[in-house]
Formats: structure tokens, sequence, C-alpha cells
């Protein structure tokens, strides 16, 4: 079976993906963590797209404890799991058929990883993108970055005594300690092995790294990551670095071509279950037509599921969810006889990209239909009745499946800052209006800390702009609307929408709403339903989370999303048994 994508693949602990090119050079691609790997999964992938298209054979996957992997990495004690997985995706590499060499190639902490592992997995080559700087410099360094990101993004802190936690994602003591202790002095002597090293001109500890393979007897290849500022961006900013992936392409032809293997069928698809938890079993699932999207079942374990819920991506954030929050749901679900489908729609994660490219990949009628690809792919299997689950824009593509397709039994909406879309208002527009309640922005206009964000370089002067503009034109359509009885263009989309949420009333589905208490989504719901108190509401019960932000990072937060879909799936079997 051909995918460009690659297909997935699992061993030991982790998930993957396998993209044969049919050469007999592998290409084993460690991966970065957190919120970096989260931010450049995409392209990450479509590096193992270009790589495999030149002939090599592509192994990347998600280290233990992150991603589709089994654990979590706030319980890892030691490093020992990763250096494990290292050996344990080589040999799984070497033994796909005519496999004769291996090139190991890493991002950030996976450059780390994989210069310390060059020597132990007989790599004949290595390539080092944006090396993990080590010791306590690297780890100040981090522990910089995600306090800036929670200042950005108004994230709570999760860390625990001595962790480290970067946008919700966190590192426990010990494997922070032994990522700061793999010093570039410490890498064991090789003999005259190709190495690619690409340097940000800004940062001193990839100098650091470049004397250290040099003493190591790495015969090194310094270029400049010109695209790496780019690429590590936040998710709707982050842009490949194709002339950086060129480099690597270039290098590696004339250094370990990509040779010919043997035409043997290699990575069979897996059969049975690929990840095998406590209280959960996992296997992939790839659905929609000619299987271009890709998605994660997760069943409970040694029991039938009473619901499934649908997962939807939650802006360009890949199926895993933001901070890893959609494995946590489907594992959690899992404990309460729930299984999951946690999908990546076209476009995004690991699924290939729409064959329309010019389309829109969120707020857009094509995700909404690949939504209900999701449901043809899990309706047959007898998991109970079928629950729609997404964040933001992944709440609206929720909404909108279930209120066009009948086997849907239950939603759940988080921070929906759409319930329609306007004709008159521009994807950009949308893409840029703030997720921030009109409420708490105004209090935020007011504060001197605003100023400080803008001076600072925290917050964009045009951002603020954009969201005040945005703010005003809503309030005058409304204004407008309500003046203008049921002739305007707004009351109009107030009808239909009121006529939506109707319809899902009508077939016995009382939708979920959930909303941080600060957020855009709620200026929504009173926009078209009148604002009032949350239990005053008639169409769908809603919840408000305090102290927490759009991303919904904290663990409270999560635990109320998880409350929500486990009391929609509970409403869904009762009506089920009802109706039988």
């Amino acid at each position: 079976m051909s995918r460009p994508m690659g297909l997935p693949v699992a061993f030991g602990q982790c998930a993957g993906f396998f993209h044969d090119g049919g050469g007999s050079t592998g290409l084993l691609m460690l991966p970065a963590w957190g919120f970096e790997e989260l931010t450049i999964r995409r392209g990450w992938a479509e590096l193992a797209v270009q790589l495999s298209g030149a002939g090599y054979a592509c192994l990347r996957f998600d280290w233990p404890g992150s991603a589709d992997s089994l654990g979590d990495t706030r319980d890892l004690p030691s490093l020992a799991p990763w250096q494990d997985a290292v050996t344990d995706a080589a040999t799984w590499l070497k033994g796909q058929g005519s496999i004769e060499r291996i090139v190991v190639l890493g991002h950030g902490v996976g450059a780390l990883m994989a210069a310390h592992a060059a020597d132990r997995i007989g790599a004949e080559a290595l390539v080092m993108m944006a090396p993990q700087r080590a010791g306590r410099a690297g780890m100040r360094e981090l522990s910089v970055w995600g306090g800036l990101l929670a200042s950005a993004l108004n994230i709570p802190s999760q860390a625990q005594a001595n962790d480290l936690d970067i946008g919700g994602f966190g590192l426990s003591a010990g494997l922070a300690r032994d990522i700061g202790q793999s010093a570039p002095g410490a890498l064991p002597r090789v003999a005259s092995v190709p190495a690619l090293l690409l340097m940000r001109p800004t940062r001193p500890g990839d100098a650091e790294w470049a004397e250290a393979l040099d003493s190591a007897g790495f015969s090194v290849t310094r270029t400049e990551y010109g695209g790496h500022d780019r690429f590590v961006a936040h998710q709707t900013e982050s842009m490949v670095p194709e002339k950086d992936f060129a480099t690597i392409l270039e290098w590696l032809g004339r250094m370990v071509p990509p040779g010919d293997g043997e035409q043997v069928a290699r990575a069979p698809w897996p059969k049975g279950l690929a990840l095998d938890g406590d209280v959960f079993e996992e296997r992939p699932l790839l659905f929609g037509p000619e299987d271009r999207m890709a998605g994660i079942l997760c069943t409970p374990k040694g029991q039938l599921a009473r619901a499934v819920a649908v997962l939807v991506n939650s802006g360009f954030n890949s199926r895993i969810g933001w901070a890893r929050s959609h494995v946590f749901l489907a594992r959690k679900l899992a404990e309460s006889g729930i299984a999951s489908f946690r999908i990546d729609t076209h476009g995004l994660g690991d699924s290939e990209n729409r064959p329309d490219p010019a389309a829109p990949l969120i707020y857009d009628d094509h995700q909404i239909r690949d939504v209900e690809a999701a449901i043809d792919a899990i309706a047959p299997l007898g998991l109970g009745p079928i629950i729609t689950f997404g964040r933001c824009s992944g709440a609206y593509a929720a909404i909108q499946a279930a209120v066009r397709d009948s086997r849907v039994a239950g939603l759940v909406a988080v921070n929906a800052v759409r319930l329609i879309l306007d004709p008159n208002e521009t994807h950009e527009q949308r893409m840029h209006s703030g997720t921030t309640s009109i409420k708490a922005s105004r209090s935020r206009a007011l504060s001197p800390g605003l100023l400080g964000d803008i001076l600072k370089g925290r917050m964009s002067l045009a951002h603020v702009i954009r969201r005040g503009t945005s703010m005003l034109v809503k309030s005058g359509t409304e204004m407008a609307g309500r003046l203008g009885g049921g002739q305007t263009h707004f009351a109009r989309l107030k009808q239909e929408v009121n006529a939506q949420a109707a319809r899902l009333n009508a077939r016995g589905l009382r939708p979920i709403l959930v909303f941080a208490d600060n957020d855009a989504g709620l200026d929504e719901l009173a926009r078209y339903f009148g604002r009032q108190e949350p239990a005053d509401y008639d169409h769908a019960e809603i919840r408000v989370v305090a102290e927490t932000e759009h991303n919904m990072t904290a663990m409270h937060a999560r635990e109320a999303m998880l409350n929500a879909l486990v009391d929609a799936a509970a409403h869904a079997c009762r009506r089920e048994a009802k109706a039988a």
C-alpha cells in the first residue's frame, strides 16, 4: 500500500509512520519534543515525504510519553526510555528488508539524541537540525521559552516541583536532568562519520555542538539553518523551510545515496493492536477517500464500548490536541468505557493534503465532510452512540457535523467562537478575530500591562487593532440586527443558528457547550441566543470553567471537557436504551 504521508506503525511503546522510498538507505528521524514537535509536526512529515520521494526509507516516530506513544513525559524517571526507543526504532528499520545502512536525523532534542546514538546504532551519517543546547544553559533556554509562551497565551503553569513545563507539555525532573547532562563533550568517538549540522547563527549552543562533533571524530559540514525561526513559530505562522530541506537532500545524495532496495514487501500494515495500555487499546485507522486521512481509534480494554467520541482537530493542531489534550481525553474516556476516534482532517497532522489546495483547512465545508467521513469509518464498528467533540474551529466542525448527520447522538463543543459562518466575513477575519471575550478585552485594553506587552514584543499592535476593529464591527452588526427586525443579514444568521439548535433538540440531542470564563465564545453564544445566565439557556447545557484560557491547558479544564464528554455519552446511551 502506497501513501505519501506514510503508513502507521508501532514498536515498543512508540507510534510512528514509515515512508518507504524503496532504497537500501534507511533514515531514522528523531523528533523534537512538546510544543516544538506540535508546531513542526506537519513540516517534519513533509520532510519525510521528500526524503522518501528521493528513494530513502524513512521512519519517524513519537517519543515515549509524547504524542501518540504510550506514557507521559511527566512520569518518565530518566532518559532511558528515549534511548531504548532509538535502539528499538533502528532495529525495526533495519528489519524492513534490504536496508543496508542507517542515517540518523534529528531536530531540537531529537538532534541531541541523534548525536549520542549515532555510534550505538551504527549510523553511517548524522544530520542535526537546531540541536537542543545541553547543560544548565539549555534547560534555562527551555524554561525561559516556556515562560514567554505561557505569558503570550495566558497559560497557567501546571509544573510540579522541579518539573519543566512548556505550553502545557511537561518534562519530569529526571528526564529534564538527563537531557541537560547529555553534553556535547560526552559524545562517543566515531571514525569519520559524515555529519551535517544546520546551525542557527544567533545560538551559541550550535557552535558548541560543531566543536564537539569535530572532537568526537565526525566529519562535519556546517550550514546556516535560515528557515528555523519561521518553522518553529506558532502553528498559524509556521512555514516549512524548503531551502533547508533541499540542503539536507543534496548533502545526503552526495554522502549516503538512497541505493536500490530489493523489490520486497516492507512495513506490512499492522494487524491487531498497535499499542496496548493498561485500560485502553489503540490502533491506527486510515479513513476517507483513498485512505487519505489518519486517526487513532482508542477502545476500552476488556469490555465493550458503550459510546464513541470523534475528536476533531482544534485549529492547526494535530490529532493529539493542544498540549496532548486529545490523547488525555481518549485514554481517560476508555476508563469510563467510552471509545474515541481522534482524527486529522485533510491537510492537518498526518493526513494528506486536500485535492483542492486553495481550500481553507478549517472553518470550511470540506472539514465538516471530513468529520462525516470519520463517522462513516466508525459507524459499522458497533461502538455505541456517536458523539462529536471539538474546541475552537473544531467545535464549529463538530456542531455542523452533528446538525447534518442524524447518526450523531451527542455533541460537546468547547470555546466555539463561531456557531455559524458569516459569508460576508473573510477567512482571514475569522482567523484573526481573537479568542478573548469583549469584556475581558476591554478590561485588558484599560490596563497598563497591554502597553508593556506591545513595547516588549509579546503582542503586536496590529493584532490589537484587528481585534478592536472586529469587536466594533460585530457590535454594530448586532445593534443593526436588533433594530432591523428579521430583515437584516445578521437577523437571518440568527434565525439559522436558532433553527439548527431546534433541529438538534428535535432529535433529542442536547448539546453541551463548554467555555473558559473569558472566552470569545461566550460573546458568540450571547450574539445569537441573548446574554443569559448559563442555567437559563434552553437549547443547550452551558458550562463555564474559571481560571483557564482558550486552549483549556489547565488540568481542571481538561477534566471539565472529559466530564462533559462522559455526560454526553451517558445521555446518548439513555436515549438509545429508551428508544429500544
